[in-house]
């Protein structure tokens, strides 16, 4: 269903740029509709667990916020706006001498939650690798002679800060603890001059990432906008 909602847009846009001639140009807004990846039918509730954080801080070593609750927090107020699941927190225990993607995969340990009404809930959780690193860009910038008025071009090196956030998410059943649906997402950023990692920053990267996450349950719509030459 994606991909047909991806290849319509593109011959939207093919048949925009094709059929127009002239020099008046019209944005002209695109929207698609997508399905939910994953149908649930028969649930009511999804109870939105911890995270299992980790991640390699090369730049800034001491991340000033906490990660998790950002994500839980995030994907609260979205489905809650979007959808008509209830919506809880659940505390979780990680054993910090197992792998993540063993606990995330541990049937036993999932249905053993307190929870109430399982058969009709849902827990979305998932394992976060966010991590920042030091990159060397190179950038060019249009530079004039304050004497000859003459302006080049002038390339120079650059450190750059790189924040890349990787999320593995589940679905799990409640009452089982067996998965339902799983799947990774990536989103990655560099900035320029910058060595503190500040919560816009992580905002900016993971507002990216968000909707998809949401999507898997609840259906939204795919938008942008083309430049309609008038003839």
């Amino acid at each position: 269903m994606r991909k047909k909602a991806i290849h319509f847009l593109l011959l939207v846009a093919a048949c925009c740029y094709w059929t127009a001639c002239g020099s008046n140009a019209t944005e002209v807004q695109i929207s698609s509709p997508l399905r939910p990846k994953y149908s649930a039918q028969g649930y009511k509730k999804i109870y939105i667990a911890d995270f299992n954080v980790s991640g390699q801080q090369d730049v800034d070593k001491n991340i000033r916020f906490n990660v998790d609750k950002e994500i839980r927090e995030t994907l609260k107020s979205e489905f809650k706006d979007r959808s008509g699941y209830q919506i809880f927190d659940l505390k979780v225990n990680y054993d910090k001498q197992k792998k993540p993607e063993d606990i995330l995969k541990d049937a036993q340990f999932w249905s053993g939650q307190d929870l109430k009404d399982k058969e009709e809930s849902i827990i979305l959780t998932g394992a976060v690798d966010f991590s920042n690193h030091q990159k060397s860009g190179l950038v060019t910038e249009r530079v004039t002679n304050p004497q000859t008025g003459t302006q080049r071009d002038v390339t120079s090196s650059r450190d750059q800060l790189q924040l890349v956030l990787n999320l593995d998410l589940y679905l799990i059943d409640a009452k089982s603890g067996a998965k339902l649906f799983q799947e990774d997402f990536k989103e990655e950023q560099t900035y320029d001059d910058v060595t503190v990692v500040s919560l816009p920053l992580f905002y900016d990267v993971f507002e990216r990432m968000a909707p998809k996450i949401v999507g898997i349950l609840v259906p939204y719509r795919v938008s942008g906008s083309r430049l309609l030459l008038a003839p």
